[in-house]
């Protein structure tokens, strides 16, 4: 007797479900369902920035850290004395070559990395401008109020 009661829950649960995707989804329904999906992209872009933020920090410390070790070379360098030898200072030298191709690149990085966050308006190297993800979120939560306003007007 159980089991015929359990199974008729479970078919008349069934019956529910399907009905439930056949049923036709009404204007309210559908901007409901909407406003949802732009709550997840903007809580998606929010983990993004913070992420690209963390980058962010790890490059700049990386290259705070190539400054430092460049002044220090670069301070080795002029103070050299004279009773060591010339292919040593060479070899500072390249290095100091080396690292300020490093930090060149981090300082790309970092640029690359504030434009993403944060875009850019127009300008001679972005004549369009860019959209970064605050933009992005801005944008999603203008339309998150329109929708929240339709929604209540339907």
């Amino acid at each position: 007797m159980t089991t015929i009661i359990l199974l008729s829950i479970i078919a008349l649960a069934e019956i529910f479900r399907i009905a439930m995707t056949l049923w036709p989804v009404n204007q309210k329904r559908h901007f409901k369902q909407k406003l949802k999906g732009v709550e997840k992209m903007i809580w998606d872009l929010s983990f993004k920035t913070f992420k690209t933020r963390e980058i962010r920090e790890d490059v700049r410390r990386e290259y705070d850290q190539q400054k430092a070790r460049l002044s220090i070379i670069s301070e080795e360098i002029k103070n050299w004395p004279s009773d060591k030898s010339e292919e040593d200072k060479k070899k500072l030298e390249d290095k100091v070559v080396l690292i300020e191709r490093d930090i060149a690149r981090y300082e790309q990085q970092l640029k690359q990395l504030d434009l993403e966050c944060e875009g850019s308006k127009p300008t001679n190297e972005y004549p369009d401008g860019v959209q970064g993800i605050s933009h992005q979120i801005d944008s999603l939560q203008e339309l998150r109020q329109m929708l929240k306003e339709w929604i209540k007007t339907t």
